[in-house]
This record gives C-alpha cells, structure tokens and sequence, in this order.
C-alpha cells in the first residue's frame, strides 16, 4: 500500500532542531505523533505491512519552543529499500539536519525479541551510539490497559534485557496509550503520558548532528541560496524546489559507497586457521589469499583503506553451496572485484545466478562454484582491507581487494607498487571514512583502465 502525504508542512527555512520519531514499521509511530499534536497531522495506516512508507514531518510547539517533529518511514527494518524509500530517507535526513533535540524510540509491547535488539543496534549505530542514548525517549505502544494505568505494572514485565536497554537511555520511558481503550475526550490517563513525553523532551541536552547531518545541512543552505537567487531573477515562485533542497545531496550521501568494500561481518581465515570478521582484522595479519599447487597462500594486511561502522552501505548479496551442502553467502559492494573461474576478475554487480562460476575455498584448494541466488542488499557499515598480493579468501570465496576500476588484477597490483612500498617505509594507520589519499590520486588514472576495457569489449565483440 503506498501512501501519498499531503504538502509537507514543515518551513524549508525553518532551522528548528528536529525530535525524531523512530521504530519498526507498524508499531505506532504516525499515531503518537498525532497525539502529541492533538490532531490527525499524520497519516496513519491499520494494515501492519504498511505503515509510513514516506517521511512525514511538521513544525510543532512543545515546552514554548519549536521542533520539526519528523515521523520516519519504517528505515531501520528494511535490508532492501528501492530508490523511493532511498528519497524518503533522504528527506529525513534533510529534516533532521539542524540537530536532533530527542529521539523517540517506539516499540509496540511484547517480548524483547532478538528482531527488535537488532532493529535498536542499526538505529543507535545511524545516530551515532554515544549522543544517541543520551537523547532517547522510550515510548511504548499497544499496552495492556492495566499497564498503561500503572507504570509499575508495566515494570514488573520487563526483561533483563530490556532492562538493560532503558538503563542505557537514562530510564526514559513513557506509554503511548491505545485509543480503542482511553477514548474520552482529554482522557487523564493520555495526558499525562503525553505531559511526560514532553517533561522528558524539555530535560533533553542541546541538539546534536552526526557528520552525515552537518554535510547534508551545509549541501541545503547552499542549495536554498542558489534557488533563493533563481526565484528573485526570473520572479517565479520555487516554493517546491526550496521544500526540497538537499533531498539529493543526502541521497548520494547515503548512497555513498566510496571505493569496493566488505561487509564488516564477513569472515577470513588467518594463518593459524582461526576465522575472524573483517572488522577484526588488524594491520601485520596473514590472511588466506588462495592455494597454488596444493599449497595455502597467505598474504599481509598492509593497510585498511576504507572503514566505517554508522553508515548504511548497499551490497551485493551472493549465495552458493558449500561442498559440504551448507549455504554460503558472499556480500560486498557492487562495483567490488571477485574472481571468477577463468582466474579473471569481474565486478560483484556481474555475477549472475547459475551462470557465473566463481572460486570456493574448500578447506584445502579452491575450486569451482556457481551461486544459486544474487540480490541487493544494504547493511551498516564496511572496510576495505589489502593484501599484498592483492587478493583475499572472504566468506570462503576468492576476491580481489580492488574495486571500481575497470577489473584489470594485475594492471592495479602494478599501480600499487608505490602504496605499498610507502607503506613499508612509513606504516599507515588505519582509515576512516575517507578514502586513503593515494586511492584518490589514483582515480585520476582510472581514464586509461575505462579506455582498455572498452576497447577489449570492441575485440570481444568482433572475435
């Protein structure tokens, strides 16, 4: 069910810091904003596989101070959203670019399931984990009409584990009551779970950003000058444009890839036969690279070029059997280098379900395997590690450590020289989120690798 929004209310040049509603699809989120504003602002939906598919957000009056109250749309429990959801995003992000006064974390009741524990994890890693918790409000929905009328019988239900989440958060919590069951005009029972949302949204420290809020905040005000200039010019009126400015700049934001990474949760095989995530790895490791003649390779990470850990990243997801009959799965980024059973090199994206044989590491040599399926799929964060021979054995499935450059192994391996030989000379520490400097440089030469592809793709042609 997609749902259309009335014209966003929100002032494109409002500067007011954003309270955040956050949660699972379904779980109440339209419905509690609603009740704080005491109208139907929000469209809301019964069905429980639809929900807010779009960011709904309006300027609001709370404790003698304006806030964008921003509704998401369910971004935190969805491995695959398409380009609209991706735009939806994106205005979110927009909206919450001048800081997050609070972040309303909803969860409809029931057990603390593992599902939901993950659900908290991706949100606490998107806004950042420390100065997240210190402005989450926990409001629960679709309680038990004893529960929602005595807070300490709501107590007594909770879990160690949840337990532990909300005293991570400071012990905020509060109960968004069921409007079946408190359905009186100014109930008691709703006002004063809502006078306590806003007690606890008046307590909250000054607002925060993340670095992918600031970037997309500087992207809009520059976008609103240019459009502001336009407007004045030809005199016509861009009210539309200004609403959304910055809407694409946080998409590529989001969106941003930056180089051929790895899912941070994807596993390698050291010297010593131990499987670790690629997370783990640590600058000096010996990995498996492959077998020749019978013979385990290893070879040294000599840099991590590329990592982050908040950002959402998309990948491509591949799965094949192992010879053991248990599935195996492959993810890493689309424009990523993987080997295929030619001992040539191809981009993820390439890889085709039974068509494409790629190369498994079986415990002893490597060997041919076609995968069974191939999908997108997004994950938060990545890294992007090196060896020195360029190649390395993730998720039992031989790659390059190479990525977007037209995939030439051995032309890369030579363009690498100097990196690595500065590397042993100086080491490097392990990057962040921005690609290595040399990598950069190196872009500049992509030109000649694009002209050898096309010019290999004509001679295919013509062979």
């Amino acid at each position: 069910m997609t749902l259309e929004l009335r014209s966003r209310i929100t002032d494109p040049y409002s500067i007011a810091p954003a309270i955040l509603i956050v949660g699972k699809t379904g779980s109440g989120k339209s419905t509690l904003a609603n009740m704080l504003f005491k109208e139907d602002k929000f469209l809301t939906s019964n069905h429980s596989d639809s929900g807010t598919q779009i960011c709904q957000s309006a300027l609001i009056f709370l404790n003698d101070n304006e806030y964008n109250l921003v509704d998401t749309p369910g971004i935190f429990d969805t491995n695959r959203p398409d380009d609209e959801v991706l735009n939806e995003i994106a205005k979110s992000i927009v909206q919450c670019s001048y800081g997050i006064r609070a972040i309303i974390f909803v969860i409809a009741w029931g057990k603390y399931t593992l599902e939901q524990q993950i659900t908290t994890d991706k949100i606490l890693e998107f806004l950042g984990q420390e100065e997240s918790c210190r402005h989450i409000i926990v409001v629960f929905t679709k309680c038990r009409k004893n529960q929602t009328e005595d807070r300490f019988v709501m107590e007594e239900d909770f879990n160690d584990v949840l337990k532990s989440f909300l005293n991570k958060v400071g012990n905020r919590w509060v109960i968004s009551p069921d409007l079946e069951i408190f359905d009186k005009p100014n109930d008691p029972v709703v006002e004063r779970h809502m006078n306590d949302l806003k007690h606890f949204i008046k307590l909250m420290p000054k607002p925060y950003t993340t670095a992918l809020f600031e970037r997309v905040k500087i992207a809009r005000e520059e976008k609103l000058r240019e459009i502001e200039a336009r407007e004045k010019e030809s005199g016509t009126d861009k009210t539309a444009e200004k609403t959304n400015a910055g809407v694409k700049q946080a998409k590529e934001e989001f969106k941003k890839e930056g180089g051929g990474c790895f899912s941070l949760h994807s596993k390698v095989i050291l010297a010593s036969s131990k499987r670790i995530e690629v997370s783990q790895l640590s600058i000096g490791d010996k990995v498996c690279c492959g077998e020749k003649d019978g013979k385990l390779i290893f070879s040294e990470i000599y840099a991590i070029v590329h990592a982050d850990d908040q950002t959402m990243t998309q990948y491509q997801r591949i799965d094949y059997l192992n010879t053991d009959g248990t599935e195996g799965t492959l993810r890493l980024t689309p424009k990523h280098h993987l080997f295929v059973s030619q001992g040539k090199t191809i981009f993820a994206e390439d890889v085709q379900a039974y068509v494409t044989k790629l190369l498994l590491f079986n415990g002893e040599k490597l060997i041919p395997v076609i995968p069974h399926r191939v999908a997108k799929e997004w994950e938060l964060g990545y890294i992007a590690p090196f060896t020195k021979n360029g190649k390395i054995v993730v998720d039992e499935i031989l790659c390059s450590c190479y990525a977007v450059a037209p995939p030439y192994q051995e032309i890369i391996n030579f363009a690498m020289i100097p990196f690595r030989f500065y590397s042993w000379i100086m080491p490097i520490p392990n990057c962040e989120k921005e690609i290595h400097p040399y990598l950069r440089y190196l872009k500049h030469g992509q030109w000649f690798l694009e002209q050898l592809d096309y010019y290999n793709a004509i001679i295919k042609r013509s062979s």
